[in-house]
């Protein structure tokens, strides 16, 4: 009888550690196993008039820009492919100017834009005067 009692106890004991165990597991480093953490990111320059000239990652604050791509995107041009840790939703500063041969100007847009992990394509094109984001 006693010998029954203690083997329920160690039971319901071993049952609840492995309860608790797998959310454990899957808050330390043992998660990136199952989500991306990396975002791999690709620009297109689907505009006719606007050429790109940088994308970079805001603090929320405006104070600190970290530049993710870094390069002259000519219309109808992609970027090389840029990998980094930005997963989850950043505001990003767009830096472009309004002519077909990266000259004039350079203006600035600010977004709010959330980048899910693994490789992702932004293709940025023009409506109306302003620019319009869509990932693919």
């Amino acid at each position: 009888m006693i010998r029954s009692i203690l083997m329920r106890r160690m039971r319901t004991m071993a049952f609840l550690l492995g309860l608790f165990a797998i959310p454990l597991m899957l808050t330390g480093c043992l998660s990136h196993w199952f989500i991306e953490s990396e975002t791999r990111l690709q620009v297109e320059n689907a505009t006719a008039k606007y050429s790109i000239l940088s994308l970079d990652v805001v603090s929320l604050d405006g104070s600190i820009y970290s530049s993710w791509i870094d390069e002259t995107i000519l219309p109808g041009e992609r970027s090389r492919v840029v990998s980094a840790d930005w997963v989850g939703e950043f505001k990003i500063r767009l830096k472009y100017t309004k002519s077909a041969d990266a000259s004039g100007d350079t203006l600035v847009d600010y977004r709010m834009l959330d980048f899910d992990g693994g490789s992702m394509f932004l293709k940025i094109s023009a409506e109306k005067g302003s620019l319009k984001y869509k990932f693919r």
